[in-house]
């Protein structure tokens, strides 16, 4: 027993330990602050003695490590951990030596002093705002960047320098680096951040590149694992069978036709009208699309579809107030609304006198009133009813530009227009679409087209400079329509699922080529997934990496890329690409996510934004992979019969080889990912580590992975139960880093989106029920495969 104790806290496995009570405190450290907020985390366990001196421990070790384990001699290897080092020293120099604060710049007085929490620092200069201005997307009102121009005078030598910072464009001067951070309405006064910090940012940038160069180094060293897994036997002899089908799914409603909207061609037309929508300049398409999925959860309702459903909100409001559109699923809501079957309509919501039913609710949804699930029925079901008025005000058809002040503005039908600039075509604006509306309400097309016309001639006459192309409008209302995401998520879970049914229940001989069939529709797949992210970027005018949904889109991409290129060499990844790409692309699907293209904030537009985003979500890819092959090993080993003990232990080992293999570039991914974020914080905010809570399980998720890569240290590593089920468990880290973080803990990173909570806490429960039975089931089997195994080589 003592000896096992000395050999569980050997010198070689004290900073092995280290990183396991760090990671632990790191996770605590993210729910404290979900509880008594950041401050309060910070002061007490992130900027604490005790934290510093943790991480410090742990460098002592790791550097006792690396003389006791011989590391020096493999230079790769050794600057590596030389890279950690680095970037550790420089985070204490900037917690001993950086200075940061804010200086509040206006037109009228001298700025010569730096507010640094409760502390006033005199600066070594003195500053003044010369200009202060936003910048608009081309024709929108969507803020693209915020500029400060502003003079610098310095205090000895009198000269004057002229600075200027905006989002993303830091400038620098004697040391002091300085960021837009806010400004007041005013737009006399500019606040800029202010960062200080000689030591601490050279190190640590030296350190992110030592790493990235270090670990690229490492790959393609002979000498080293990397190389040797990607030469092992075990590679050139496995073989998957994998079959393929297309599934086809189809659903309807029936809905009496009468006379709810116009028809197809006559809505198609309305709809290639430009809008300006969510701070960009989109056809009425985007906008109809997004509403009837807001409504109804689907992009169509019934026969209709959704230009068709938009415009019988717009035209013939009087005849969908008896349409049952809601859903309604709380029983007393339903018999408040005197709703007659499960869906209610849009007149239930509201009494004899015209008094809204559901503005009882208002003040519990305002205030601290726990979120029951009465209360969270009602708030989805007011969106919903709330955006139906707004629609029928007019104020979100914003379809008329104006040329005012060399600027375009965009308005509404029913808009107060105050100023003579504004009034200029207020008979257009006030009776256009009535015109449309009496065309279409007597059948009439030739005037129905003629008032579209006139809209449309108004659009190119007053935003001419700043309308998309014609070519970019159909590009985007085609994009709308097809919902590439809808389509490739059941054709590629589809395969997924019936290429693991295969490897487990079919025999070779009777799908010969399947596998070669199979990669190839994979190929088709990623074209046709690549191609749908290229339009986007060219409708976006910007790489789709901004929101959840695009994130999503682009872990899809990134798995079924590294399937193309690794399936020949790996069959089963090509399966792997299949199930996580489907995957991906389900959870987008479902609402999860916002899809709206929208304009990049100006903090987010940054090409460091997209090479973080890219880099990382490739790196939470490769580490799906791994979970993947960790769960099929053990389903093997749990289905594995008597007879097929030494075919089973040679699968679990090739598995071994194949996680082992994705795992190193993962790592290498998931660092540089974690740095270039970090670059562009520093660049965006003046911090280039801020504890946020993205931060913090990105940080966990990237120490627990490298303990894999340690086996020559943590022998349980070398066990291929051990291995496997810590393969399938730890993924849970990427999950909490992605989605834990986005819906539970927040914080700067998170994504904006509905997650239905108390569902996602059933099914993760559920989920973890079933893997905890297939853990036991298989370790149980697994011990008598190692028995089985053992009796017959000693026989």
């Amino acid at each position: 027993m003592k000896n096992r104790l000395l050999a569980l806290f050997s010198l070689q496995k004290l900073p092995f330990w280290g990183v396991f009570v760090l990671s632990v405190i790191m996770a605590l450290a993210t729910f404290v602050e979900k509880s008594h907020g950041s401050e309060y985390t910070y002061s007490h366990i992130y900027g604490s003695w005790w934290f510093s001196g943790l991480w410090g421990l742990l460098v002592v070790l790791s550097l006792m490590g690396i003389v006791k384990g011989q590391i020096y001699k493999n230079l790769p290897l050794l600057f590596v951990h030389i890279s950690f080092i680095l970037i550790l020293a420089g985070a204490f120099c900037t917690k001993l030596f950086a200075e940061h604060g804010y200086v509040i710049l206006n037109k009228d007085t001298d700025c010569s002093k730096m507010q640094a929490d409760a502390d006033t620092v005199e600066l070594p200069f003195r500053m003044r705002l010369d200009t202060f201005y936003v910048s608009y997307y081309a024709g929108t009102n969507a803020p693209a960047d915020y500029i400060s121009h502003f003079s610098i005078m310095d205090k000895l030598s009198g000269k004057t320098t002229i600075g200027e910072v905006s989002m993303n464009n830091i400038f620098s001067y004697n040391g002091y680096r300085f960021y837009q951070s806010s400004f007041e309405d005013d737009w006399r006064t500019s606040i800029l951040s202010v960062n200080h910090d000689s030591w601490g940012i050279p190190l640590t940038y030296a350190g992110y590149v030592l790493f990235v160069l270090a670990m690229i180094w490492y790959l393609f060293s002979p000498q080293n694992a990397f190389r040797k897994l990607l030469d092992h036997p075990l590679l050139k002899k496995a073989l998957i069978i994998i079959l393929f089908i297309i599934p086809v799914s189809c659903f309807s409603q029936i809905l009496t036709k009468d006379s709810l909207s116009v028809n197809k061609k006559q809505a198609k037309e309305f709809c290639k009208l430009w809008m300006l929508y969510d701070g960009r300049i989109s056809p009425v398409t985007t906008f109809a699309h997004d509403f009837t999925l807001k409504i109804t959860g689907k992009t169509s309702f019934s026969y209709l579809d959704a230009n068709q459903f938009l415009m019988g909100f717009l035209f013939f409001p009087d005849k969908w107030q008896q349409v049952a559109l809601f859903e309604v699923k709380d029983g007393m809501l339903k018999e408040e609304l005197n709703a007659e079957t499960e869906k209610a309509a849009l007149i239930d919501f509201y009494d004899p006198e015209g008094n809204y039913k559901l503005s009882k609710y208002w003040k519990d949804l305002t205030g601290n009133s726990p979120k029951t699930s009465l209360l969270k029925e009602v708030e989805k079901l007011d969106e919903k009813i709330q955006l139906i008025n707004i629609l029928h005000n007019g104020s979100l058809l914003q379809i008329y530009p104006q040329k005012i002040d060399n600027d375009v503005k965009w308005f509404y039908p029913t808009q107060n227009l105050r100023t003579k600039d504004e009034q200029k075509n207020i008979k257009l604006i006030r009776n256009s679409l009535l015109s449309y509306y009496q065309a279409i309400s007597v059948n009439s097309e030739e005037n129905a087209k003629l008032a579209l016309e006139t809209i449309s001639d108004y659009q190119k006459a007053n935003a001419a400079e700043v309308l998309p192309s014609d070519l970019h409008r159909d590009i985007e209302i085609f994009y709308t329509n097809v919902n590439f995401t809808s389509i490739l998520f059941k054709i590629n879970l589809t395969l997924g699922l019936l290429s693991l049914l295969c490897v487990f229940f079919l025999a070779d001989k009777r799908v010969k080529h399947a596998d070669k069939i199979f990669f190839l529709l994979l190929i088709l797949s990623f074209i046709v997934h690549t191609f749908s992210i290229g339009v986007r970027t060219y409708i976006g005018g910007r790489l789709p990496f901004s929101n959840g949904f695009e994130t999503m889109l682009l872990i899809a991409w990134s798995a079924m890329l590294i399937a193309v290129l690794a399936g020949h060499k790996m069959p089963l990844i090509v399966s792997f690409g299949y199930l996580i790409s489907g995957c991906s692309l389900l959870v987008a699907h479902l609402g999860m996510m916002n899809p709206r293209i929208t304009p990049l904030v100006p903090v987010l537009s940054s090409p460091l934004l997209s090479i973080h985003v890219s880099v990382i979500m490739l790196a939470y890819t490769l580490l799906a992979f791994i979970m993947l092959n960790s769960l099929i090993s053990l389903i093997q080993i749990a289905l594995c019969r008597n007879k097929d003990v030494g075919d089973t232990l040679k699968k679990l080992e090739q598995n071994k080889i194949y996680s082992l293999i994705c795992l190193y570039p993962g790592l290498l991914f998931l660092g540089a990912g974690i740095f270039i974020g970090a670059v562009w914080a520093n660049i965006s905010w003046g911090r280039y580590w801020g504890w946020d809570p993205k931060e913090v399980w990105a940080l966990i998720t990237f120490l627990v992975y490298s303990l894999v890569i340690h086996q020559k240290n943590l022998k349980l590593f070398t066990d291929l139960f051990f291995f496997h089920a810590f393969g399938l468990l730890s993924f849970s880290t990427v999950l909490m880093t992605y989605f834990g973080v986005n819906y539970f803990l927040g914080g700067m990173h998170s994504y904006a989106g509905e997650m239905q909570f108390d569902f996602t806490i059933i099914l993760t429960t559920l989920i973890g029920l079933v893997i905890a039975g297939l853990l036991c089931i298989s370790y149980r089997k697994y011990k008598k495969i190692i028995d089985s195994y053992l009796r017959k080589s000693q026989e």
